[in-house]
């Protein structure tokens, strides 16, 4: 059976309701807003004289993020929804009826272009890095394979020089195979040897070719040519033949990536480098350095306060949510001896 209520605990209880009033009173949009107006300049200022190394450490701030980043399971809803989302983006009308150059001027375009011809070494060694590919060397032996028979078969010399050998020779290669079955597979053996035989000499060439005579000119030319083509396609026209479900792979892709990618050392070693280099150039400065660099000011803060506080202070009051914490936070002391002892 539990104890009457003593005047004291009605004149806490009265008291608690009267306390739990007034801060919700404080929580009203235009009251609120002017609290953290009258509120965020001084201590902004404050703020500002104190330095990175007083509120956290690099360690701490690795720990978080191997904590959140690396160790936290993602759920796979969240591939799911960025698929989603991307397939919803990927089929809009918006989306497939906006032209290239509303996303990228010509301009810019010429930025990187200009930027990218820059990187000469780079590109003289991606282009050598191309050549050495197999496939590439398989590409040159079939062109060179296929000019020259052509010319042997249909523009020789001999069809200049030689009375009736033209109208032999440009009756086609199977006609000639046909009236000479040896010549035709004895010129083409002829022909693949001495381009296995070249093949190095003829790649060390193209090597030569693009690296000299190509010049920036050209390529930043051909760049441009291929903007001109570009420029007023539709994003619906130029990923034709890509549909939603490609673009959903894709995520999927990059989401398996993600997952393998942040266990490794050299995403470890990445996100630490960055921190360290934080630290370097901030613990010791007083804040107001990395806040100035990061624009970050009251005004800016008043303003975002000003946006989201009205609907947010409205949805937590209209729930009750705001009125349970505050009188959850009140009545751990109004309900304590303390309070009780010092009302007697």
């Amino acid at each position: 059976m539990s104890n009457p209520a003593t005047p004291a605990d009605n004149q806490l209880h009265t008291l608690l309701d009267l306390h739990v009033q007034h801060e919700l009173a404080g929580f009203e949009t235009d009251t609120f807003i002017n609290w953290v107006q009258q509120e965020s300049g001084p201590l902004f200022e404050w703020f500002k004289t104190t330095n990175l190394k007083q509120w956290v450490t690099p360690e701490q701030i690795k720990q978080i993020i191997h904590r959140n980043v690396v160790e936290q399971e993602i759920p796979g809803a969240i591939a799911e929804i960025a698929g989603e989302a991307a397939t919803r983006l990927f089929t809009s009308e918006k989306h497939r009826n906006t032209q290239l150059n509303e996303v990228i001027t010509a301009h810019q375009f010429e930025e990187f272009v200009d930027k990218l011809l820059e990187l000469e070494q780079q590109r003289i060694d991606g282009l050598d890095h191309i050549i050495d590919l197999p496939i590439y060397g398989d590409l040159i032996s079939s062109v060179v394979y296929q000019a020259i028979t052509r010319y042997i078969y249909e523009s020789n010399v001999l069809t200049k020089k030689v009375p009736g050998v033209s109208s032999v020779l440009k009756m086609s290669r199977a006609v000639v195979n046909k009236t000479a079955p040896k010549l035709g597979g004895a010129v083409e053996e002829s022909v693949k040897r001495y381009i296995t035989n070249n093949l190095d000499f003829i790649l060390e060439q193209s090597k030569s070719f693009l690296e000299f005579s190509i010049t920036e000119e050209q390529l930043k030319a051909s760049a441009m040519d291929l903007w001109d083509i570009y420029e007023h396609k539709t994003l619906g026209e130029i990923q034709q033949g890509m549909d939603s479900i490609d673009l959903s792979e894709f995520v999927v892709l990059g989401y398996e990536f993600w997952l393998r990618y942040r266990t490794t050392e050299h995403f470890k070693d990445n996100y630490e480098l960055i921190v360290d280099y934080l630290f370097e150039t901030y613990a010791d400065e007083n804040l107001s350095t990395l806040l100035e660099d990061f624009m970050i000011t009251p005004e800016r803060l008043l303003t975002e306060v000003e946006h989201i506080a009205p609907l947010a202070l409205n949805t937590l009051k209209e729930s009750g949510q705001l009125e349970g914490l505050i009188r959850r936070r009140l009545e751990s002391f109004y309900c304590s001896e303390v309070a009780t002892s010092a009302l007697q």
